[in-house]
């Protein structure tokens, strides 16, 4: 696979153990690919004899318009390494939220480097249309450390209901919330942006760990995660791993490999009652979604499918 580097805006150096108390998707793809990691503003310690550089870009403004005054980024990453990759951090389409000379530069950035790797085989089409043809496309899969939490999938389910995302149009927490009541039980979300008095409808979890989050999580027995913007479906992801079932949109990669039975079109709410109602009333139903889930995830998304999927893309 030969030597990787990824570049991000988190502020380290250096490579991520196994047992990192924080092992959320990106440390997980680090940790895995035995990779480098160096933090894009400072980028003075850039080592020299990488096989791949990989450039994780996240959405923040910061960023950008630090990149943005970075004179010939990709030539001068060149120097440090023989193939340049962008890799996707949010949904394919996020730069359109910003400025518009931050706008034309992530244009110009996907022109200069050498591939792309997307979180869903479904941005492909995205990326190939604003790009020349024979640029490179792959996913690079999102991803557990199976080892730190192969123990929780033992965890008792206590009859309680987890949202992937709050109550804003970014999540679409409250078409989770619809879905979520036919389950008739308490409802729990994972505190992110403040959204005033969501409080009086769910429980607002408080911010921990990505390890002490999974612990968490183990303990209920559905889940909803109806997000318009496709991103890399962590959450579906976690969820598939411990064996619950998730409703959520078909257009995630994770959600619609893990969990098919349960995987609806966009704004498609119907069907998503329907399923949680299926959930709720039929347990040969739910204990069927709980076992595909977690079959699927050992066969489509474990770190040995992983390294043998990212072999091929490096190669």
């Amino acid at each position: 696979m030969g030597k990787i580097a990824f570049i991000s805006e988190l502020p380290f150096s250096g490579k991520v153990d196994r047992n990192h108390p924080h092992m959320r998707t990106e440390f997980a793809q680090f940790c895995a690919l035995k990779a480098d990691h160096y933090c894009f503003y400072d980028m003075s310690n850039l080592q020299s004899g990488y096989d791949h550089i990989i450039l994780l870009v996240s959405k923040t403004d910061k960023l950008r318009e630090f990149l943005y005054q970075q004179e010939n980024l990709v030539s001068r990453l060149r120097n440090y390494g023989k193939k340049i990759w962008f890799m996707q951090e949010a949904t394919a389409q996020i730069y359109q939220s910003k400025e518009l000379h931050h706008q034309i530069w992530h244009y110009n950035l996907l022109q200069e480097v050498d591939g792309i790797l997307t979180e869903n085989i479904t941005d492909y089409n995205y990326f190939k249309g604003i790009t020349h043809s024979d640029k490179e496309i792959h996913t690079i899969p999102t991803l557990i450390i199976a080892d730190n939490f192969v123990y929780l999938r033992d965890n008792e389910k206590e009859d309680k209901s987890m949202m992937g995302g709050n109550f804003t149009s970014w999540y679409g927490g409250f078409d989770s919330y619809l879905v979520a009541r036919e389950f008739d039980t308490p409802i729990s979300v994972p505190k992110m942006r403040n959204v005033q008095n969501e409080s009086q409808l769910v429980e607002v979890l408080p911010h921990v760990t990505f390890n002490e989050w999974m612990g968490i999580l183990s303990k209920y027995k559905y889940a909803v995660h109806l997000m318009p913007n496709i991103t890399a479906g962590t959450f579906s992801l976690n969820c598939s791993f411990l064996g619950i079932p998730c409703i959520g949109y078909i257009d995630s990669d994770t959600q619609r490999i893990c969990q098919p039975k349960l995987s609806v079109d966009r704004f498609d709410l119907e069907s998503a009652r329907r399923f949680a109602k299926m959930l709720k009333q039929d347990k040969d139903f739910y204990n069927e979604c709980s076992q595909d889930a977690m079959k699927n995830h050992d066969k489509y998304f474990s770190e040995e499918v992983f390294l043998e999927h990212m072999k091929k893309v490096f190669k």
